[in-house]
Protein backbone atom coordinates (compact mmCIF):
# COMPACT_ATOMS: atom_id res chain seq x y z
CA UNK A 1 0.00 0.00 0.00
CA UNK A 2 2.72 2.48 1.00
CA UNK A 3 4.80 1.61 -2.05
CA UNK A 4 1.90 2.35 -4.38
CA UNK A 5 1.25 5.72 -2.71
CA UNK A 6 4.93 6.64 -3.01
CA UNK A 7 4.94 5.52 -6.65
CA UNK A 8 1.83 7.62 -7.45
CA UNK A 9 3.34 10.63 -5.68
CA UNK A 10 6.61 10.32 -7.63
CA UNK A 11 4.75 9.80 -10.91
CA UNK A 12 2.51 12.83 -10.45
CA UNK A 13 5.38 15.05 -9.31
CA UNK A 14 7.46 13.98 -12.34
CA UNK A 15 4.69 15.15 -14.68
CA UNK A 16 5.29 18.70 -13.53
CA UNK A 17 8.99 18.36 -14.33
CA UNK A 18 8.34 17.30 -17.93
CA UNK A 19 5.64 19.90 -18.63
CA UNK A 20 7.63 22.73 -20.15
CA UNK A 21 6.22 26.19 -20.43
CA UNK A 22 6.77 27.69 -23.86
CA UNK A 23 6.14 31.02 -25.51
CA UNK A 24 3.65 31.02 -28.40
CA UNK A 25 3.14 33.86 -30.84
CA UNK A 26 -0.33 33.38 -32.32
CA UNK A 27 -1.95 35.12 -35.26
CA UNK A 28 -5.48 33.77 -35.60
CA UNK A 29 -6.29 35.67 -38.81
CA UNK A 30 -3.26 34.20 -40.60
CA UNK A 31 -3.65 30.80 -38.89
CA UNK A 32 -0.04 30.85 -37.69
CA UNK A 33 1.55 29.75 -34.44
CA UNK A 34 5.25 30.28 -33.76
CA UNK A 35 6.54 28.31 -30.80
CA UNK A 36 9.58 29.50 -28.87
CA UNK A 37 11.08 27.18 -26.27
CA UNK A 38 13.67 28.12 -23.67
CA UNK A 39 17.03 27.94 -25.44
CA UNK A 40 15.71 29.23 -28.78
CA UNK A 41 16.99 32.55 -30.03
CA UNK A 42 14.65 35.50 -30.36
CA UNK A 43 15.12 38.79 -32.09
CA UNK A 44 12.86 41.36 -30.45
CA UNK A 45 11.88 44.97 -30.82
CA UNK A 46 10.29 46.15 -27.60
CA UNK A 47 9.38 49.20 -25.60
CA UNK A 48 12.10 49.98 -23.03
CA UNK A 49 11.44 51.05 -19.46
CA UNK A 50 11.49 54.75 -20.42
CA UNK A 51 9.31 54.25 -23.52
CA UNK A 52 12.19 54.12 -26.02
CA UNK A 53 12.37 51.41 -28.68
CA UNK A 54 14.98 48.72 -27.89
CA UNK A 55 16.27 45.73 -29.85
CA UNK A 56 17.59 42.44 -28.49
CA UNK A 57 18.79 39.20 -30.08
CA UNK A 58 19.50 36.48 -27.53
CA UNK A 59 18.39 33.09 -26.31
CA UNK A 60 15.22 32.78 -24.29
CA UNK A 61 16.33 31.58 -20.85
CA UNK A 62 13.29 32.10 -18.65
CA UNK A 63 9.63 33.05 -18.92
CA UNK A 64 6.49 33.44 -16.90
CA UNK A 65 3.01 34.75 -17.65
CA UNK A 66 4.10 38.40 -17.79
CA UNK A 67 7.84 38.51 -18.47
CA UNK A 68 10.58 36.82 -20.50
CA UNK A 69 14.30 36.77 -19.87
CA UNK A 70 16.78 36.84 -22.73
CA UNK A 71 20.39 35.93 -22.06
CA UNK A 72 22.18 34.74 -18.95
CA UNK A 73 22.11 36.63 -15.66
CA UNK A 74 25.75 36.95 -14.48
CA UNK A 75 24.47 36.68 -10.89
CA UNK A 76 23.60 33.03 -11.60
CA UNK A 77 27.12 32.13 -12.77
CA UNK A 78 28.76 31.82 -9.35
CA UNK A 79 32.56 31.91 -9.62
CA UNK A 80 32.38 33.15 -13.21
CA UNK A 81 30.30 36.16 -12.17
CA UNK A 82 33.17 38.71 -12.35
CA UNK A 83 34.35 37.44 -15.73
CA UNK A 84 30.86 37.56 -17.18
CA UNK A 85 29.85 40.99 -15.85
CA UNK A 86 32.08 42.78 -18.42
CA UNK A 87 31.36 40.40 -21.29
CA UNK A 88 28.53 41.50 -23.64
CA UNK A 89 27.63 37.84 -24.32
CA UNK A 90 26.40 37.62 -20.75
CA UNK A 91 24.13 40.64 -20.82
CA UNK A 92 20.59 39.71 -20.14
CA UNK A 93 17.26 41.48 -20.39
CA UNK A 94 13.98 41.04 -18.63
CA UNK A 95 11.21 42.14 -20.98
CA UNK A 96 7.54 42.48 -20.18
CA UNK A 97 5.46 40.53 -22.67
CA UNK A 98 3.12 43.49 -23.12
CA UNK A 99 6.11 45.62 -24.27
CA UNK A 100 7.00 43.38 -27.26
CA UNK A 101 6.47 45.31 -30.51
CA UNK A 102 7.95 42.88 -33.08
CA UNK A 103 9.69 39.49 -33.04
CA UNK A 104 11.47 36.83 -35.04
CA UNK A 105 12.38 33.33 -33.88
CA UNK A 106 15.84 32.42 -35.11
CA UNK A 107 16.00 28.68 -35.59
CA UNK A 108 19.08 26.53 -35.09
CA UNK A 109 19.05 25.62 -38.79
CA UNK A 110 19.14 29.28 -39.74
CA UNK A 111 22.06 29.91 -37.35
CA UNK A 112 23.96 26.90 -38.72
CA UNK A 113 23.35 27.94 -42.33
CA UNK A 114 24.48 31.50 -41.65
CA UNK A 115 27.60 30.26 -39.84
CA UNK A 116 28.39 27.82 -42.67
CA UNK A 117 27.98 30.53 -45.30
CA UNK A 118 30.17 32.91 -43.29
CA UNK A 119 32.90 30.29 -42.95
CA UNK A 120 32.66 29.53 -46.68
CA UNK A 121 32.95 33.28 -47.32
CA UNK A 122 36.14 33.50 -45.24
CA UNK A 123 37.69 30.41 -46.85
CA UNK A 124 36.71 31.53 -50.36
CA UNK A 125 38.14 35.00 -49.77
CA UNK A 126 41.37 33.44 -48.48
CA UNK A 127 41.75 31.31 -51.62
CA UNK A 128 40.89 34.27 -53.84
CA UNK A 129 43.51 36.35 -52.06
CA UNK A 130 46.11 33.59 -52.41
CA UNK A 131 45.36 33.22 -56.13
CA UNK A 132 45.56 36.96 -56.72
CA UNK A 133 48.93 37.19 -54.95
CA UNK A 134 50.33 34.26 -56.95
CA UNK A 135 49.23 35.63 -60.34
CA UNK A 136 50.92 39.01 -59.76
CA UNK A 137 48.43 40.67 -62.13
CA UNK A 138 47.46 43.11 -59.39
CA UNK A 139 49.50 45.05 -56.86
CA UNK A 140 49.28 44.18 -53.17
CA UNK A 141 47.01 47.18 -52.53
CA UNK A 142 44.68 46.22 -55.41
CA UNK A 143 44.60 42.61 -54.20
CA UNK A 144 43.75 43.78 -50.68
CA UNK A 145 40.86 45.95 -51.88
CA UNK A 146 39.53 43.20 -54.18
CA UNK A 147 39.45 40.70 -51.30
CA UNK A 148 37.97 43.33 -48.97
CA UNK A 149 35.23 44.10 -51.51
CA UNK A 150 34.44 40.42 -52.06
CA UNK A 151 34.35 39.74 -48.31
CA UNK A 152 32.13 42.69 -47.47
CA UNK A 153 29.76 42.16 -50.40
CA UNK A 154 29.24 38.46 -49.64
CA UNK A 155 28.66 39.31 -45.96
CA UNK A 156 26.03 41.86 -47.00
CA UNK A 157 24.39 39.28 -49.29
CA UNK A 158 24.35 36.67 -46.51
CA UNK A 159 22.76 39.19 -44.12
CA UNK A 160 20.18 40.16 -46.75
CA UNK A 161 19.25 36.55 -47.50
CA UNK A 162 19.18 35.49 -43.82
CA UNK A 163 18.19 38.59 -41.84
CA UNK A 164 17.93 38.48 -38.06
CA UNK A 165 15.90 41.62 -37.50
CA UNK A 166 12.37 41.31 -36.07
CA UNK A 167 9.97 40.25 -38.82
CA UNK A 168 6.47 40.01 -37.33
CA UNK A 169 4.82 43.12 -35.87
CA UNK A 170 2.48 42.62 -32.94
CA UNK A 171 0.12 45.26 -34.38
CA UNK A 172 -0.56 42.87 -37.30
CA UNK A 173 -2.75 40.65 -35.11
CA UNK A 174 -0.13 38.70 -33.17
CA UNK A 175 -0.70 37.81 -29.54
CA UNK A 176 1.63 36.20 -27.03
CA UNK A 177 0.56 33.16 -25.05
CA UNK A 178 2.63 31.46 -22.36
CA UNK A 179 1.42 27.87 -21.97
CA UNK A 180 2.46 24.25 -21.42
CA UNK A 181 0.84 23.07 -24.63
CA UNK A 182 0.25 24.51 -28.09
CA UNK A 183 -2.86 26.73 -28.22
CA UNK A 184 -5.68 25.99 -30.66
CA UNK A 185 -6.36 28.34 -33.58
Amino acid sequence: MHKSIIFCFLFLSSLGVFAQTNLYFVNRTKHKIIEVKPGHQLSLKYKGYMGQTEFAKQSLTDLNDSMITLGVNPENLGVFKNMASNNPKFTYRKILIKDILAFRRITTGRLMLKTTLTIANVVGTYFLLTELYQNNKFSNVQTFFISLGVGISTSIIISAVLPENPKFNMQDGWEVIVANEKPKL
